[in-house]
């Protein structure tokens, strides 16, 4: 995602082609930054929201395996769900995306929100759990590390 003068991207295209398999212009400059604000906003929420899947079927005594292959097959099938849904279950929370940049992110959405004259009440619970758990001292673990919230066993914060 590149944002800024369109005869400037025009101009860079040929370089950033070759750095990227996508290159996608988004608007003005800051615009781009607005979008991955918003990319990350959902993927903070989808993340949330796959945890408390996995953190209630756990609660229910299901196998979460099988509930991740269920998942998959069915309108729970995420991104997320790819990338996060294991280390969520063995509690593999190794740094890709830190905890801390998730709340960074979702409290800028936030903000986009409520200055568009917005309220985003699903993007501002994930902010609250989020900043749960980086104030439990787990904010440099990885995003998926939101698990320790909703698994009835781990109780983080």
């Amino acid at each position: 995602m590149c944002g800024g003068k369109p005869e400037v991207f025009s101009r860079a295209r040929p370089i950033l082609d070759a750095m990227s398999k996508t290159v996608r212009y988004i608007g003005p400059a800051g615009t781009a930054a607005q979008v991955k604000a918003l990319v990350n906003m959902v993927m903070n929420c989808n993340t949330a929201a796959l945890a408390e899947g996995l953190g209630l079927g756990a609660a229910l005594g299901l196998d979460l395996t099988m509930l991740r292959e269920v998942f998959s097959q069915t309108g729970a099938a995420s991104r997320v769900l790819e990338t996060d849904g294991e280390d969520m279950q063995q509690r593999a929370h190794d740094c890709y995306f830190s905890a801390a940049h998730a709340a960074k992110d979702s409290g800028i959405a936030v903000a986009l929100g409520r200055a568009a004259g917005l309220r985003l009440p699903l993007a501002e619970a994930t902010l609250q759990q989020y900043q749960r758990l980086v104030a439990s001292g787990k904010g440099e673990l990885d995003k998926s590390a939101i698990a320790e919230l909703t698994f009835k066993d781990r109780r983080a914060g």
